[in-house]
């Protein structure tokens, strides 16, 4: 397992930004669940949401089950929101501690959702102890992939070999081959962090035991090949008691940020202030790097 950046990895700089932090941490899950154009949140253990009552440049959080009414509780519970009919809403998907799967759709509206179990989605993949589902397109054909985080040291990958409306799920290892998890139950999370036009993988462990791990993707966006990468989390604190954590852009700039949520101290929100650009050395400056942020 490669922890450490290779010398052609990308560098990335994040900014500790307390005033997003909502009012509660653990396995935490973003998505806007009321169609007003910026991401609400939702805990699945102990099962609520807060919602986004601000701005989609900066959040302010206000407790509204409403939102999660009809989900399922379970123990050792993890969510997932993710469009997986196409219809423009999200739907719920979730794992459990005892290796079940869940899918819930929103038969509802994308201001109003209202959850209807369709457990048979993910039904003939067996069973997968501790599983946190993760929903993204990991070979960009238009429809969403399924990358499954179970207590161990791998990813299971599944590509949506149907359709964007209904999908089918079939085993396909080359799509997180080379992601290698310390151990114990994951919480991982893809966004394209380092903003070059593919995928990257920040994960957390949800055990309490090894912190954060990062991946970049160093193939293409189509076919993705992984390579472990500790300096895409410069400035993150990851050797921290974990409880989960999740990408999404919550300052509206176009690149994700962090929410980290650990036992000892809480949480801590980062804003990503994008790759770091280095400069080549010279004889009178030597190595210089810049930070550089789209505003």
């Amino acid at each position: 397992m490669l922890l450490t950046a290779s010398p052609v990895g990308a560098q990335v700089h994040w900014m500790e930004a307390p005033e997003f932090l909502p009012p509660h941490y653990g396995d935490p899950e973003f998505g806007d669940l009321d169609g007003d154009g910026d991401l609400d949140l939702l805990y699945p253990e102990p099962l609520h949401a807060y919602e986004n009552a601000g701005s989609a440049s900066l959040p302010v959080w206000e407790l509204n089950n409403e939102f999660v009414q009809g989900l399922p509780t379970a123990w050792y519970m993890a969510a997932c929101l993710a469009d997986l009919d196409a219809d423009g809403d999200l739907d719920f998907s979730g794992g459990d501690g005892q290796a079940n799967l869940y899918y819930y759709e929103n038969v509802g509206t994308v201001l109003v959702p209202i959850w209807e179990e369709h457990n048979e989605m993910y039904a003939y993949l067996g069973q997968h102890w501790g599983a946190n589902p993760e929903l993204i397109d990991l070979d960009a054909d238009g429809d969403l992939d399924l990358a499954l985080a179970s207590r161990g040291t791998f990813l299971a990958s599944y590509r949506n070999v149907g359709t964007p409306e209904v999908p089918l799920w079939e085993e396909d290892p080359s799509l997180c081959d080379g992601i290698e998890m310390p151990g114990g139950s994951v919480d991982a999370s893809f966004a394209d962090v380092d903003l070059d036009g593919d995928l990257d993988l920040i994960a957390g462990d949800r055990d309490m035991y090894w912190g954060m791990v990062a991946f970049e993707n160093v193939g293409t966006e189509h076919e993705p090949v992984w390579v472990g990468n500790m300096d895409l989390l410069i400035g993150v604190k990851t050797d921290v008691i974990g409880l989960g954590l999740d990408l999404a852009d919550l300052n509206g700039d176009g690149a994700p940020d962090l929410l980290s949520c650990f036992l000892d101290g809480g949480p801590s929100f980062y804003l990503n202030c994008g790759p770091i650009t280095l400069v080549e050395q010279s004889f009178t400056w030597g190595r210089i790097k810049g930070l550089f942020r789209e505003q």
